[in-house]
């Protein structure tokens, strides 16, 4: 029956499903209501304290400023957006209604300047540079492990970095930076502002081995899984993810 259930699980989630997981479980984002602060998927009791002078004094008019975390509305950079991963980060904030007051996308060279349409407006794509992604709360890194290794400290470090949710494999072994699924282990999140995110299959098998876990104790799972590249075969995957 297990294996039946973490069957249907894989089969309806796209291999990006780790990041929408990551950052769609939205009801449970404890968000901060004071110092500009982003509480890292933790209940509202739990914070990242991003220190500035004071939310209402840090954050333009268009934010609002309820008491819940829901009814805020965020800056969120996406770098990478154009690309297949950055493409459903962008859907799962559309279809999630998560609430973004600016939706930045930083590309290379080759994507500055084009337009996206999305259904918070259109955006343009900027040219990455650190201290552009420093001023969003959030910042999705949809890029390579290199590109991750080189920039991500740089936006998320100090007081005023934002708080960054790594999707590549970079930093997954870094014991300083939490590796989270938040519905398992949200809390590990606590005192960082950069967050490492499991590749698809760690983050959809956990969901299903994490409540036995707690009933039986799991010592040891092996996963074995084949990966291919469907671009290489000509496969459009625009109906895919």
């Amino acid at each position: 029956f297990f294996f039946r259930v973490l069957l249907k699980i894989i089969m309806k989630f796209s291999s990006v499903a780790a990041t929408a997981l990551f950052l769609l479980s939205a009801p449970a984002l404890g968000f901060s209501t004071s110092s500009r602060s982003v509480s890292s998927f933790l209940p509202q009791t739990r914070e990242i304290h991003r220190s500035r002078p004071s939310f209402t004094s840090a954050l333009p008019p268009k934010h609002s400023y309820a008491n819940t975390a829901m009814s805020m509305s965020y800056s969120v950079g996406i770098v990478g957006a154009t690309g297949a991963v950055g493409k459903e980060i962008v859907g799962v904030l559309e279809n999630r209604g998560f609430p973004v007051s600016d939706l930045r996308i930083f590309g290379s060279s080759r994507s500055a300047g084009k337009e996206v349409e999305t259904k918070f407006g259109k955006v343009n794509v900027e040219l990455f540079d650190v201290d552009s992604a420093r001023e969003c709360d959030v910042v999705f890194l949809a890029v390579s492990g290199d590109f991750a290794l080189e920039h991500a400290k740089k936006i998320s470090e100090g007081e005023d970095g934002a708080v960054v949710i790594d999707n590549s494999s970079a930093f997954r072994y870094e014991p300083d930076v939490p590796l989270c699924v938040p519905e398992i282990n949200a809390d590990a999140t606590k005192k960082t502002k950069l967050v490492a995110n499991p590749n698809c299959t760690t983050a959809i098998g956990l969901m299903a081995l994490w409540p036995l876990h707690k009933l039986f104790k799991v010592k040891r799972v092996i996963m074995s899984v084949r990966h291919f590249n469907p671009l290489l075969l000509g496969i459009d995957v625009s109906n895919i993810i």
